[in-house]
């Protein structure tokens, strides 16, 4: 490695690092203060928190980190030409592949690290917080207690304690089941305290509430009132359970295989197999952009002639241009998710920009005008060997 392509390196590590923190600290930020309130209403710890929104940081840095690149490579060439140096480079005889090596290198970098992502960090990080949120709301103590709130768990279930002291221990309880309108129950306790219940040896323990010191009230069909009256009394915590809900893994949950070859026994996956397979291309075709972005920027800031005013038109244009080509493939995986036809097109629009970056970063307009010239010469004299 030569020590201009070190130098560019050094030059181009600092604020790549720069933009992809700063970059992911703010999206990040906001997609965190979406769980917030998830988790304060299911009384969560900090740490329960912490941990979710870092689960998010996968699938951030998928779409991040090109944008970061991209904008790391115009600050870095646009910092190299305010202080002379590529014009330093140019009048050295260098070609813009010299000065374009070290930006490739770390594009290629980029490009290996998003395919990671998107292939396995980013649906085991989408696994986990899906796992851990259902795991929240499946925790009936806390979707049951609420200090000093009445709260209703499940329709027909209302539940009122006046404190509760630590994770388990409840005082004043209160618990109206209408689930039955023909039998409606009440339980009433100076106490409560969540416990396991093993009701047979053997048997695995089951969540339960007990009640210590109150009475249960119920009313039958006639409208009997029935009260007995308890010094402890057991509640399966599973008696007050929803459905569990079935497991059903969004798209950005799946891996590549799941994603590309799903199983169409299932009928979920028969009807969305074009959005599946769109996802899968998706993972795939987005690193591109690394290299695409590190190209746009390239052609962008050594291209043209020297200005005394600065790069600020060229640098606008980059970053319009680059905006156009990410949203050309957003769409176009929305339209592949659609019409299978158009799954190659995810892969030809990055594909589309390097060719035609390298295009001009090469001069092929030049190399092809002088084929174009040799070959008419070629033409020239056989039709003059053929006159003679």
């Amino acid at each position: 490695m030569s020590s201009l392509t070190r130098y560019i390196l050094r030059q181009a590590t600092g604020p790549i690092l720069v933009f992809t923190v700063v970059l992911t600290l703010l999206v990040w930020l906001t997609q965190s203060l979406q769980m917030l309130d998830l988790l304060i209403n299911r009384q969560q710890s900090a740490g329960t928190y912490a941990t979710m929104t870092l689960y998010v940081l996968p699938s951030l840095l998928t779409v991040i980190l090109p944008f970061a690149l991209f904008c790391a490579c115009l600050y870095t060439l646009n910092r190299l030409s305010g202080d002379s140096e590529l014009i330093v480079m140019t009048s050295a005889g260098l070609s813009p592949w010299a000065m374009a090596k070290p930006m490739l290198i770390i594009g290629g970098i980029a490009t290996v690290l998003n395919l990671m992502l998107n292939l396995y960090l980013m649906p085991a990080g989408y696994r986990e917080m899906k796992d851990k949120v259902y795991e929240i709301r499946s925790d009936i103590a806390s979707n049951m207690v609420r200090d000093g709130q009445f709260t209703n768990p499940l329709d027909g279930l209302t539940v009122y304690t006046q404190s509760r002291l630590g994770n388990d221990e409840l005082r004043n309880v209160i618990i109206h089941d209408n689930r039955n309108r023909d039998e409606p129950k009440t339980y009433l306790a100076k106490q409560g305290k969540f416990t396991k219940l093993v009701q047979e040896q053997g048997d695995q323990p089951e969540p339960a509430l007990k009640l210590i010191e109150g009475n249960v009230q119920q009313m039958d069909a006639n409208g009997n009132l029935t009260v007995l009256y308890f010094k402890s009394y057991f509640l399966k915590i599973s008696e007050f359970a929803g459905p569990a809900p079935s497991v059903q893994r969004d798209l950005t949950e799946r891996f590549l295989h799941e994603l590309l070859s799903p199983d169409l026994t299932n009928k979920w996956n028969f009807r969305n197999r074009d959005r599946l397979n769109a996802e899968g291309h998706n993972r795939l075709a987005a690193p591109l952009y690394n290299i695409a972005f590190v190209l746009i920027a390239l052609t962008a800031m050594t291209m043209g002639s020297f200005s005394r005013r600065g790069y600020g038109g060229r640098i606008a244009l980059a970053l319009v241009a680059g905006l156009i080509v990410r949203l050309a493939g957003f769409g176009i995986q929305s339209l592949a998710a659609k019409n299978p036809s158009l799954v190659v097109y995810q892969y030809l629009v990055p594909a589309f920009v390097i060719f035609g970056c390298t295009y001009l970063l090469t001069d092929m307009k030049r190399i092809t005008e002088d084929y174009l010239t040799k070959q008419k010469l070629r033409l020239l004299n056989l039709r003059r060997a053929r006159e003679t």
